[in-house]
């Protein structure tokens, strides 16, 4: 084949290519005429049983043309993935204030000498123990913050193993154990190794918003799971069987849940693991707030249910106060954890040994741990019962976590538009629903800061709300 050949070859590429942009910019159009109709109709956007039939025609066609089954299914989720984006942009194109923005502006209110009530922070007002931050102090002057191996040191993978063995009856050995920049990196590092471009990760809502930013921005398909106040925020019986395609990859589980406080008994959460496994789900556990579990000592774990087929993400953050700290870890198979400390190398190189020699402290101290989350508890009831005294609002009495996730029952309640006048007008800063899903009803209420804030706090919460009657 002579140059010239090749190069008619390469310009015919190319002119296909562009063909098939303008194809996509078409089907765009399409869509966007799709979500005009759903609008007017006052249907959802997302049809995971229009979705799933356009996938398996798709897959019937690419098998007559010869095209490989798993490209195909991810240029599919791509595409249909794209239409959903573009719909639901125009359906709200209302830039809604999240708990991002609402942090920034009472830090900034803070800066210029207002007194904030912080009640959106997802933060405990408590620091690490003494003795930990002394061991953070020594092991820098020892001289332990040098390049380490990626998977962390042995002490700290065996303490967090042990410690996982010792509440949960497992085997865990340190090679099951990746120490993380903190439960963020974690849940990268997991989305990024069990799942590829085009997949769909699926996640029951309300949910930490990070969850989808981090699944989209790795170019994943998030799909979620819609639960209610009403229902006690519980997924339905087959509804994970009913939302999964070809396409469909992971699960991610956080329970106690961050909004909402919910905690699955471990009938409950059998059930639904065993539902993701029969779907052919790999699951990510998020268990950081495992131990913020109001009716035994630590709450129902996926290690008590499955031997493989899943990942565990823990963290320090929030149980001994160590946000800033930022380490976690991983639990999985030793072949997933290979896999993920290579992508931690790239990342990061390694967690600097000073802080990890704090986390080996910490494992060590856990009155300290159990003090914080009584106190807690007593927050959390004393919350409920100032809730309690208005009619408009309704909550789930929370499981665990730190968290409370009230509904105002006014029809035209906008979270994000609250919050913001809130804050403006208030001084009280609570995060909105609406950046954990379609919760426009809903805020969400910290318990991390003393009584005293707190009943100031939900004095002026109250007072707010009753002005819009």
């Amino acid at each position: 084949m002579s140059e010239l050949e090749a190069n008619n070859i390469r310009g015919e590429i190319k002119r296909i290519t562009k063909e098939i942009l303008r194809l996509a910019a078409e089907r765009r159009s399409l869509s966007l005429k799709i979500g005009d109709i759903k609008s007017k109709l006052g249907l959802e956007v997302l049809d995971r049983r229009i979705e799933a039939e356009l996938l398996n025609d798709s897959l019937k066609y690419a098998e007559e043309l010869g095209l490989d089954r798993d490209f195909t299914r991810r240029l599919i989720s791509l595409l249909i993935s794209d239409s959903v984006k573009a719909q639901e942009e125009k359906v709200d194109r209302t830039k809604e204030v999240g708990l991002r923005e609402i942090f920034y502006m009472a830090l900034e209110l803070e800066k210029s000498g207002r007194k904030v009530i912080r009640l959106e922070i997802g933060e405990p007002d408590f620091t690490a123990p003494i003795d930990v931050i002394q061991e953070t102090c020594n092991a820098l002057r020892e001289g332990k913050s040098r390049y380490l191996s990626s998977y962390g040191i042995i002490e700290l993978r065996r303490g967090i193993a042990e410690r996982i063995n010792t509440i949960y009856g497992t085997d865990f050995k340190p090679e099951n154990v990746l120490v993380t920049g903190g439960g963020v990196m974690a849940i990268y590092i997991s989305i990024q190794v069990l799942s590829s471009l085009g997949d769909e990760v699926i996640v029951p809502e309300p949910a930490w918003p990070l969850y989808r930013q981090i699944a989209e921005h790795l170019g994943r398909r998030y799909v979620p799971l819609r639960t209610s106040l009403e229902d006690k925020w519980t997924l339905r019986n087959g509804m994970l069987q009913e939302n999964v395609t070809d396409s469909s990859k992971l699960l991610i589980i956080n329970y106690p849940n961050n909004p909402t406080g919910r905690a699955l008994s471990l009938h409950e959460l059998k059930n639904l693991v065993e539902e993701a496994h029969e779907c052919g789900l790999t699951i990510i556990s998020d268990e950081v707030y495992s131990q913020y579990y109001f009716h035994d000592s630590y709450a129902p774990s996926i290690v008590q249910i499955l031997d493989s087929g899943y990942v565990l993400v823990g963290s320090f953050s929030k149980m001994w106060g160590m946000t800033g700290y930022r380490i976690g870890y991983l639990i999985g198979e030793k072949e997933f954890i290979d896999k993920a400390a290579y992508i931690l190398g790239l990342m990061i190189t390694c967690i600097p040994e000073f802080i990890q020699r704090a986390a080996l402290k910490a494992l060590q101290d856990d009155e300290y741990v159990k003090k914080n989350i009584e106190e807690t508890k007593k927050r959390i009831n004393y919350i409920l019962n100032m809730l309690s005294r208005n009619s408009l609002i309704k909550v789930y009495p929370s499981d665990g976590t730190f968290y409370l996730f009230p509904k105002i029952d006014l029809p035209a309640f906008n979270s994000s538009d609250f919050a913001l006048n809130l804050l403006k007008e208030h001084s009280v800063a609570v995060a909105p629903g609406s950046g954990f899903g379609p919760y426009r009803q809903h805020i969400r209420l910290s318990a991390v800061k003393p009584i005293e804030e707190i009943k100031i706090g939900l004095e002026k919460l109250n007072q707010a709300i009753s002005l819009l009657q």
